[in-house]
């Protein structure tokens, strides 16, 4: 049990797509440490695989964005910013981003891996709409069952990536995907303050 407010106002600082609305200084560590972390490990999944300099950088920056999004997309920064009033002009784009669904339509990683790094033709498409469906049930649940729902398509695809063939490299990215979009994002939690304390 925690003690202490939920706090759900905004600050005066810039919102931000990838740290929310008011991040702390450990909070934006945190998230900025899971995208190096990301990116030290493909490195060194890579170290032996003929790619150019070209499909390392895509790969650090897919690694990047996938594995600081998980870290990131738990902070209660970022649960302020996307589950609450949208704190950005209502335009279209700023709309489409700050929906559940939309945000996760928007990650097309799976795809650009398959086709940039020589998967099977269908392996990105299907993470894709893995990802896609999972938010999606997530959404569509009762609140008391969202958290389990995105657990159950993570725990899916985690038990069925390592069966199937994908691009040299990137085994892990389904289940840091769906971890990223089906619970880290997609599960609507409150976002506690800095006073909040375990009871």
């Amino acid at each position: 049990m925690t003690g202490g407010q939920i706090d759900w106002e905004t600050t005066s600082a810039k919102p931000s797509w990838f740290l929310g609305s008011g991040a702390t200084a450990p909070e934006r560590s945190l998230a900025y440490l899971a995208g190096a972390f990301g990116v030290a490990v493909l490195l060194w999944i890579a170290r032996d695989l003929p790619w150019p300099w070209w499909k390392y950088l895509i790969g650090a920056v897919v690694a990047y964005d996938i594995a600081g999004g998980v870290v990131a997309n738990g902070l209660n920064a970022v649960k302020r910013f996307y589950h609450g009033p949208l704190p950005l002009p209502p335009t279209r784009l700023n709309r489409l981003m700050h929906n559940e669904i939309g945000f996760a339509a928007c990650h097309v990683q799976p795809i650009v891996v398959g086709l940039v790094f020589s998967g099977p033709w269908w392996w990105g498409p299907l993470w894709y709409a893995w990802a896609l469906t999972g938010v999606v049930l997530v959404a569509r649940a009762p609140l008391y069952l969202a958290r389990p729902v995105g657990l159950f398509a993570v725990l899916g695809g985690v038990m069925i990536a390592p069966s199937v063939t994908h691009p040299e490299g990137f085994a892990w990215l389904p289940a840091v995907l769906l971890i990223k979009l089906a619970v880290a994002h997609a599960v609507p939690e409150e976002p506690y303050g800095r006073s909040a304390r375990r009871a």
